[in-house]
């Protein structure tokens, strides 16, 4: 121990004169090797705590401190407590001891053996010895995390501080500039309202000091290295301010000032603050700024020129409703809801009858947002204006003026049914206008209309068994009526985006086996309908399983067929063959009918002489890429249509079967196509062999090497990167054929590692890798060429293409070498 003694006093010394502040890791180390304790630290630095030179006391406590940093987990409970009595008392020395002091108590609140009681000792200290906001940055934030700490460890003895404990808080906050301290300042605040501490008097000083800050107008430096960002600051300080009810009278007042303000940031931080606020106020933490917030929100979304403003308005709009709508009534209170509601009303309703005007707008975004908000505002709303609404549609003509129906009428859904009668006549007479915009705004309507019960014209429900067949009769016929609108009207493109979910929801309820809608809906559409919506429709159509009956199938297949001939519609037509292919493919054998088995065996005709057809239009200057992309569709899975996801009829080693017939004649119309036209069949070869299994692909290289090689040397990009990839997962286990075309596959893969497709690139070093995997003997004599060839691919300005490079790179590097492959 006295060798100890003596290594302690060296370090103390050493560290206190200036000379070596790494002696406070060196007496760390010996501090938890056991060579001495904390308190024989504390008292070698005896002479140099009571030095009348406040640097002197100052360099003590900082090594004290520092140690601490390191060791505060070895403490004992004793040892705690003694240092914790020290630190306090030094609290009240020379001001440059203390941000040391801070260093050293921040250290302690860590230790799980605090002793009881610790904590609000520490506290007070702090509050009474410490002007928090006289202090440097970091000492600031070293306040904070001892609360922060102390709130985490010893919750319930800062309770017992009382509201004692928030107005130390409100103290060494106040005046806080920084954002990082800020962050820090909010989260405690935070904790402070969540976690049930006593606000006692000091509410409202709790709320002003942090309430300074709002709205946040912080915006980050250049190239902050803190990472603090004017979001976190503002979602940080909107959890305080709407933490609790007890801001209201506060907070309400302060949002309604702030909304003057000309700055749109300010505007919207305020709109959404106060949106907060709506879920966790009740009415009667409301009822005083009803009129004031109203006023404000009225003017927002009146006279501003921002969607972000207007957005925002409209939101903490739906907020209030809603809050006030969940008040509960009673004989004494008053009906906050409809005191609001006659705000609301009193200043847009007129609006809705003057069209011409530029608040007709505003005022029904006004009126749906409130309605919206809950089943009491949709009544109250739907019930005010509704009347006028319709008065207004039957006594106007131009489409400019009516088109504001679905706008104020998308409330809650359930309020439509009291004027379900008119609104019928409404939309049907709206669907039969020229205007796309008045055809979206009905079918808006209808859909609402479509999710009602009783006797609107419900698109979604399977016919009652309760109801009589009169009544099945009459609403079968509304809902054919409508289907057929729907279909009538949809021959725009932004017309087609909203009926085609209403339709499909037809598609999509229906009973299995009773695909009645399925052909109603097919047969019913207009053909301008079938051009922008088939893609969609299709897969609904194709992912039935083989044994949904579809009713009049014939006539759907002979439907299908001429518009996969006859329109030249790209999208259509295509859609309408791959359903056609679809739906033939999982029609069982022997069931077609006369017209359909003719039809078939058309089409099967068509089909055997398709591939001929192709091969000769490989050669075509103009149509050969085309065909051979052809290839690709016959030999892959449709991922659309004919695939096993899609209950398709996929039958085995049908690739097989394809190449063995059809190989020779790829072959043979290469070998005889003039040069400058050989690239068609090249790409068709690649887009084969491609999806050929791997067995098949072996047995067959040999035969077509030579073309692989040239296809290499095509000038084509996609028949390069084709055949790269076909080569590139036999080149993993070459077989022998490849071993004898070393020289020309090793010379045509480096020219294609600068090529100017990225892809082909990155396929290019691939093939380049598996090369590797040759045989040594084989490869060496290429090493050096390929590796000055890969410098190249070494400085690509693409990431991907230098990581592809680099591994290539390694393998053929390590060739030869001892502990290579």
């Amino acid at each position: 121990m006295a060798a100890g003694s003596a290594l302690l006093v060296g370090l103390v010394e050493e560290f206190v004169s200036g000379q070596q502040d790494s002696k406070a890791a060196d007496t760390a180390t010996g501090l938890k090797a056991g060579q001495f304790t904390i308190l024989q630290l504390v008292e070698a630095l005896g002479l140099h705590l009571a030095s009348s030179q406040p640097q002197t006391r100052a360099r003590g406590v900082q090594l004290l401190s520092n140690v601490l940093q390191q060791c505060h987990g070895d403490l004992t409970e004793r040892e705690v407590d003694v240092l914790l009595a020290f630190y306090e008392n030094r609290l009240k020395d020379h001001y440059v001891i203390t941000p040391h002091v801070l260093k050293g108590m921040n250290a302690l609140t860590k230790c799980s053996v605090l002793p009881p009681g610790s904590a609000v000792s520490i506290l007070k200290s702090l509050f009474q010895d410490v002007h928090v906001q006289s202090l440097m940055l970091v000492e600031r934030s070293c306040v904070y995390n001892i609360l922060t700490q102390l709130m985490e460890s010893r919750e319930s003895e800062l309770k017992g501080l009382g509201a004692d404990f928030v107005f130390g808080f409100v103290q060494s906050v106040d005046g806080e500039r920084d954002p990082r301290n800020l962050l820090l300042a909010f989260q405690i605040a935070r904790k402070i309202i969540h976690g049930g501490y006593d606000l006692g008097k000091f509410t409202e000083e709790l709320f002003e000091v942090t309430s300074c800050y709002f709205p946040i107008d912080f915006s980050p430096p250049p190239n902050d290295p803190h990472g603090i960002t004017q979001e976190e600051l503002i979602l940080a300080l909107r959890a305080v301010l709407t933490g609790t009810p007890r801001f209201a009278e506060f907070l309400l007042p302060l949002i309604i000032e702030k909304l003057d303000s000309d700055v749109q940031s300010a505007k919207v931080d305020s709109l959404q603050t106060l949106t907060a606020c709506a879920s966790v106020y009740e009415h009667k933490e409301l009822a005083e700024f009803l009129p004031g917030l109203w006023a404000s929100l009225r003017r927002e979304v009146f006279q501003t020129a921002s969607e972000r403003v207007e957005s925002a308005g409209l939101a903490a709009l739906g907020a209030l409703t809603a809050c006030i709508s969940r008040s509960v009534l009673n004989s004494d209170s008053e009906d906050y809801l409809n005191v609001f509601l006659d705000l609301v009303l009193k200043d847009c309703q007129h609006h809705l009858c003057e069209p011409d005007l530029k608040l007709v707008w505003p005022s029904a975004k006004l009126l749906q947002a409130t309605s919206t908000a809950s089943y009491r505002a949709s009544h109250r709303v739907a019930a005010a204006i509704m009347p006028s609404l319709i008065e207004q549609y039957n006594s106007r003509t131009q489409v400019s003026h009516t088109s504001q129906l679905g706008k104020s009428s998308e409330e809650d859904e359930s309020v439509l049914l009291d004027f379900r009668q008119s609104l019928c006549s409404i939309v049907f007479s709206a669907l039969s206008e020229n205007s796309a915009g008045l055809q979206i705004t009905s079918l808006r309507v209808l859909t609402a209309l479509s999710q009602q019960t009783g006797e609107t014209p419900d698109l979604s429900m399977a016919q009652g068994d309760s109801a009589t067949p009169s009544q099945k009769h009459s609403q079968q016929a509304v809902r054919q009526r409508c289907l057929t609108a729907l279909a009538a009207v949809s021959s725009q493109p932004s017309v087609v985006q909203e009926s085609t979910p209403v339709l499909l929801q037809v598609l999509t309820t229906s009973h299995t086996g009773m695909c009645h809608y399925h052909t109603l809906f097919c047969l019913c559409i207009g053909r301008p309908f079938l051009n922008m919506s088939y893609p969609v429709i299709i897969d609904r159509l194709t992912v039935c399983p083989g044994q949904v009956e579809v009713p009049q199938m014939d006539r759907l297949l002979l439907e299908l067929e001429e518009l996969s001939c006859t329109c030249d519609h790209p999208f259509s037509y295509t859609s309408a063959a791959k359903c056609y292919a679809g739906l033939v493919n999982k029609r069982p054998a022997g069931e077609c009918s006369s017209p359909v088995l003719d039809l078939s065996l058309v089409n099967c005709a068509w089909l055997s002489s398709l591939t001929d057809k192709l091969f000769s239009l490989l050669s075509d200057s103009e149509l050969g890429s085309l065909a051979a992309d052809g290839f690709s569709l016959l030999m892959s899975d449709s991922p659309d249509v004919l695939n096993r996801g899609c209950n398709a009829d996929v039958r085995i080693m049908y690739r097989q079967r394809f190449f063995t017939e059809n190989s020779a004649k790829l072959v043979q119309g290469f070998n005889s196509a003039a040069q400058e036209k050989k690239s068609g069949y090249l790409k068709a070869l690649s887009h084969i062999v491609n999806y050929l299994p791997r067995q098949v692909q072996l047995t067959e290289l040999p035969a077509l090497l030579p073309l692989l090689l040239e296809a290499l040397s095509c000038p084509d990009q996609a028949v390069q990167l084709s055949t790269l990839s076909c080569l590139q997962p036999v080149l993993m286990d070459p077989p022998s054929a490849l071993i004898t075309q070393l020289e020309a596959l090793v010379g045509r893969t480096l020219t294609l590692t600068t090529s100017p497709a990225m892809k082909v690139r990155i396929a290019s070093l691939r093939c380049i890798h598996a090369l590797s995997r040759f045989p040594e003997h084989e490869i060496m004599p290429f090493r050096a060429r390929v590796l000055r060839a890969l410098a190249v691919p070494l400085d690509d300005l693409k990431r991907m293409v230098r990581s592809e490079a680099v591994v290539a790179r390694n393998e053929w590097f390590l060739l030869g070498s001892p502990g290579g492959r």
